[in-house]
């Protein structure tokens, strides 16, 4: 069989190499003149060997090409369901991330409905606050009352500024926390 057809080909190469081995004794200086001749021996007991070999590589091609499609049809069912497997845990990952992503939502809109009365209290607070400085401070001022009154003006707008620039930090880090 196939066996046989190898075991043929490794006597067939072993008896060859005996043939050759009678050129290695005394014929060295023949050999050099004669390469030409001794290339051309080789090559047809090359080609000989090939053609005599030819049939049993198609047939391991064959057998080789054969069994690697029974094994792609043995592996298949296991491809599949390692590729279920890998598409059901991306959609468990993705139901994860959509459950907290909605708890963090609904807590930075919670937060913010906190802190909203907050600032905006603050705000307020300001404004009283700077209004009541003014009118304590207008009677004991040296300086007229259009200076004072700008100067009092001038701070009210800085803490108006402070006091929304707080607030949008705070809404920035709210955003931070949803995000």
């Amino acid at each position: 069989n196939q066996k046989e057809s190898v075991q043929d080909g490794v006597s067939y190469v072993g008896n060859f190499l005996e043939k050759l081995a009678p050129l290695n004794r005394g014929l060295q200086p023949r050999l050099y003149h004669d390469s030409d001749s001794l290339r051309k021996v080789i090559r047809r007991e090359l080609e000989s060997l090939r053609v005599k070999l030819s049939p049993y590589v198609d047939e391991v091609h064959r057998k080789v090409g054969r069994h690697l499609d029974d094994l792609r049809y043995r592996l298949q069912p296991f491809t599949e369901e390692l590729l279920d497997q890998l598409l059901e845990g991306a959609d468990e990952v993705q139901r994860f991330m959509a459950h907290y992503a909605d708890k963090i939502a609904f807590h930075t809109d919670q937060a913010k409905d906190i802190f909203r009365p907050y600032a905006d209290r603050l705000v307020t607070e300001i404004h009283r606050n700077v209004e009541e400085l003014h009118r304590n401070v207008v009677p004991h001022s040296r300086a007229g009352p259009e200076q004072l009154h700008r100067y009092v003006q001038e701070l009210s707008a800085k803490l108006t500024q402070n006091a929304r620039d707080l607030h949008q930090k705070i809404q920035r880090n709210l955003e931070q926390l949803r995000a």
